[in-house]
């Protein structure tokens, strides 16, 4: 599981560590997200509406965690697009 800070600071995710400080990280649940072909596919969708947004995920909890200025119901949309089931996470 992916413990979130509760201000804006820097988490670690399977590829490194990422400054999440340029924004509030949102957190999505991507029960479909099987495997890192998933998460490259994901990681590029998010890009494509910001370029600079910072994506997490997680294959164990299936979460993904984005810091970017773009509203949550872009980047549901985008993953959608991409192929994928997505909801914002609980809490």
């Amino acid at each position: 599981m992916l413990d979130l800070p509760t201000r804006p600071t820097l988490i670690k995710s399977q590829n490194g560590v990422l400054d999440m400080a340029k924004s509030t990280p949102l957190q999505f649940d991507v029960p479909d997200m099987d495997c890192q072909s998933c998460v490259s596919s994901i990681e590029g969708a998010v890009h494509k509406i910001d370029a600079d947004a910072h994506v997490a995920a997680d294959l164990k909890t299936k979460r993904v965690i984005v810091g970017s200025d773009a509203q949550a119901e872009e980047i549901i949309a985008a993953i959608q697009k991409a192929g994928f089931d997505v909801k914002a996470a609980a809490g």
